[in-house]
């Protein structure tokens, strides 16, 4: 297998792709890591503590937010809740256990041994992205990041809290009730704040990484993520299980897999 595999790349004419698009977390490590549970306290926590929501309805609040805008942060900030960005990461990932990731040397040889480039592209900050690089031992394995704060220059976020702090919505009963009307096609508030899974975001991260998205592969462990991916011509490989969804070209449980099950050469699965 790998020898056939060099062999594929001895012939960059017949090359497919040009660029591999890879998300940070539960994507480069799994989700047993457990990170996600302690930002997903983490994030409770800000709202509760910084943000002075009454705790019995930060779970639902949040849940509903994220499923709405794509990151809590970005459903806080379209609701008004007028807040530092850096500082919300600082509290939500400053404590996170970040000895719970090892180097991943399989993982690293993999990447460098694809001759194209490979970007990073997470909606995280990017003191937690190189964090998490630095402890997977994959710093030097990408060509560029992009992340939150390449999305969301400071002069539009000084913009947009400018605007939105005189606009602040308190009502939390009427925020939760959005959620009796999710599938209505009503028209939720904006949001100032650029992430996946807005096509908008996933565009201008294609601008910035200067790639064809026929060209790209794209790999996420989110459905949604992905899903929007393949509707802007991304290729789409759903990572964290071997059952593909709509919207996915590929579906593996971990990127060591990756070489064997998609990065091959006009082969390509029908999507269901």
């Amino acid at each position: 297998m790998r020898m056939e595999f060099e062999e594929l790349y001895s012939q960059p004419k017949e090359q497919k792709y040009d660029c591999l698009l890879f998300d940070v977390d539960d994507t480069l490590y799994p989700l047993s890591s457990g990170l996600a549970a302690h930002c997903k306290k983490n994030i409770r926590d800000y709202m509760s503590e910084k943000l002075g929501i009454e705790r019995s309805k930060v779970s639902e609040m949040a849940q509903l937010l994220y499923h709405s805008y794509g990151t809590t942060m970005a459903g806080l900030r379209a609701i008004r809740y007028v807040f530092n960005n850096d500082e919300y990461h600082s509290f939500v990932h400053g404590q996170l256990p970040y000895d719970k990731l090892k180097p991943d040397p399989v993982l690293k040889h993999l990447l460098k041994s694809i001759p194209i480039r490979k970007i990073v592209f997470t909606n995280a900050d990017k003191v937690h992205a190189a964090k998490v690089l630095n402890r997977l031992g994959l710093d030097d394995c990408f060509d560029g990041v992009i992340c939150f704060e390449t999305l969301n220059q400071p002069d539009q976020e000084k913009l947009s809290t400018h605007k939105l702090s005189t606009t602040k919505l308190t009502d939390i009963d009427n925020i939760m009730s959005w959620s009796s009307i999710m599938d209505s096609g009503v028209d939720l508030p904006p949001t100032p704040i650029l992430c996946k899974p807005s096509e908008s975001a996933m565009k201008r991260a294609l601008e910035i990484a200067n790639v064809n998205p026929q060209r790209t592969i794209f790999f996420d462990d989110s459905i949604r993520n992905i899903q929007a991916g393949k509707r802007i011509g991304l290729n789409t490989v759903l990572v964290g299980t071997s059952q593909r969804v709509k919207g996915a070209d590929y579906a593996l449980e971990t990127l060591h897999n990756v070489r064997k099950q998609c990065l091959s050469y006009g082969r390509r699965v029908r999507n269901p």
